[in-house]
């Protein structure tokens, strides 16, 4: 990939918009208009007019929705890129993206989550890495937004660090499909797996590159602000998935055993409960969580991860799992919506 100093390679954005019903409409916005000035601040250092995807269920938004949005927070997207809006039927998270790279003409692909913001110098911290032709994928840094206590308490509660624990993030074995960017041959032959879970797609697929040898990294230059969950209904709701997803991680990567299976849960919530206190009393300065509010923010972690645990032991009780599916190239090709 030679390129003339400081340019950038031709690229394609998969910018899902499943995310974006679920949230605050303002979080979208702010992440459509940080997405249209970071395409701005790179403009001149575009090779080619980059394309940009959003993919969308249409059974659950209709085009005009997103096409709204687009006009009143970023009415100049298309000076900087080519928008295509592209509408399946029923595909969700994973799926939307996988579709996305099937679609893609240029050597690299960079997903986006429709409710994540870039910060500056995004772009070119994600896609710099490709410069060494062994590295195959690249991951961002993501944190939490935060508004109220809800938020705040989440953001040092969830999976994403804080701004401060960059050398932290770096060193995670993690790529988040909310901010990451692959070589778009090797994704279409190694795509997301289509598992029982909700949110661990990444996890394995990141998991099973590693074991296979190729080489990828995580920045921490490559930021972006992701919206906060909306809300208590969804917390719960969250918590849950969270659960039924960890004992669905502990199966194929702990112990198969239904015993196993049990005592890991009580291990999970021992140790997510005690490093979000921990985060809540050192550092919820960091977020602006007041310190008369921190008892409360401690009780809301307790009743989030209780949730996940109470998940976690039905899960490990009442459900059963088979083999993972085959990898790589040995995966039927993507199939188009509605050929599937």
């Amino acid at each position: 990939m030679a390129l003339a100093e400081n340019m950038l390679p031709p690229v394609t954005f998969i910018v899902e918009w499943e995310n974006a019903i679920d949230v605050e409409d303002e979080w979208a916005k702010r992440a459509m208009s940080s997405f249209q000035s970071e395409l701005e601040r790179n403009q001149s250092r575009m090779t080619e007019k980059p394309r940009v995807m959003y993919l969308y269920d249409r059974g659950a938004v209709d085009a005009e929705t997103i096409q709204s949005v687009i006009d009143e927070v970023a009415p100049r997207l298309k000076e900087f890129a080519e928008v295509e809006l592209v509408a399946t039927p029923g595909l969700t998270y994973y799926k939307l993206k996988n579709y996305g790279v099937s679609l893609a003409k240029t050597e690299l692909v960079v997903m986006l989550d429709s409710d994540a913001g870039p910060q500056p110098g995004w772009l070119e911290a994600l896609l710099k890495p490709f410069a060494d032709p062994e590295i195959m994928a690249v991951g961002g840094f993501t944190v939490l937004g935060h508004e109220d206590l809800l938020s705040r308490t989440m953001a040092l509660s969830w999976i994403f660090n804080l701004p401060s624990e960059r050398t932290k993030t770096v060193k995670r074995h993690k790529i988040h499909a909310n901010n990451c960017a692959f070589r778009t041959e090797f994704f279409r032959r190694n795509p997301f797996p289509d598992l029982p879970a909700f949110k661990k797609q990444c996890g394995f697929w990141l998991r099973d590159i590693s074991a296979r040898g190729y080489k990828w990294v995580r920045t921490a230059d490559a930021m972006t602000i992701h919206a906060p969950h909306p809300g208590y209904k969804f917390i719960a709701w969250r918590a849950w998935t969270t659960g039924l997803d960890r004992d669905f991680q502990a199966f194929h990567t702990v112990t198969q055993s239904r015993l196993g299976r049990l005592g890991y849960s009580f291990y999970f919530f021992g140790s997510k409960l005690w490093r979000s206190w921990k985060r809540i009393i050192k550092k919820g300065g960091e977020v602006d969580l007041p310190v008369w509010q921190r008892p409360f923010a401690m009780l809301l972690s307790l009743g989030y991860f209780s949730i996940a645990l109470v998940g976690e032991l039905w899960s490990a009780l009442t459900r059963s799992f088979g083999p993972l599916p085959a990898t790589g190239s040995n995966q039927p090709p993507l199939a188009a919506p509605g050929q599937a």
